[in-house]
């Protein structure tokens, strides 16, 4: 269904997210990368949540070095990427966290990581932190394509549905 939510887009670019840490985020990121890949799509999964980095567990991998080292300019893009043992998919880990998170991801050199990307990938997963605690999704957005908003059951609570809600009705989401 994600090939009709931004069908003007030949390489799409995927936020997933939620209202606070714990609903699921990563585990939804992995899996769809898993299941987008499989169907001969060429995935990566960027670990965007530079304040609580998860991504690179699942993957058996560190955060020592990813997508921070290179938005701080200490790496070029091929020396963040890691290959994993499934066909068409590769992640970007978190890297280190930084002391400016939302900056980094609002800078110049993200949107230019996205666009090389997009030459290379069909889908490009972002993993990130939740809408509710800090502003660091909201720095992407303008250039995210697809925006996954997960709930979990027993777990978040039912005024975190009105308040995406409300952010849909706002536009606050593009293709939400």
């Amino acid at each position: 269904n994600l090939q009709f939510l931004a069908p003007a887009e030949k390489n799409k670019v995927v936020g997933v997210t939620s209202t606070v840490s714990g609903e699921g985020k990563t585990f939804c990121s992995t899996n769809l990368g898993i299941a987008i890949a499989m169907l001969g799509k060429k995935t990566v999964i960027v670990g965007a949540d530079l304040r609580k980095p998860r991504l690179a567990k699942q993957f058996d991998l560190t955060d020592d070095f990813g997508l921070s080292n290179y938005l701080i300019g200490n790496a070029e893009v091929k020396q963040v990427i890691h290959n994993t043992k499934i066909e068409n998919l590769d992640i970007i880990p978190s890297g280190p966290i930084p002391p400016n998170p939302a900056e980094l991801l609002a800078s110049q050199r993200c949107r230019d990581l996205v666009k090389g990307l997009k030459e290379e990938y069909e889908y490009i997963i972002f993993d990130t932190p939740p809408t509710g605690l800090v502003a660091d999704y909201f720095a992407m957005v303008d250039f995210i394509d697809i925006n996954l908003y997960v709930v979990r059951q027993a777990y978040s609570k039912l005024k975190f549905v009105d308040d995406l809600e409300e952010a849909r009705k706002t536009k606050r989401f593009g293709n939400l």
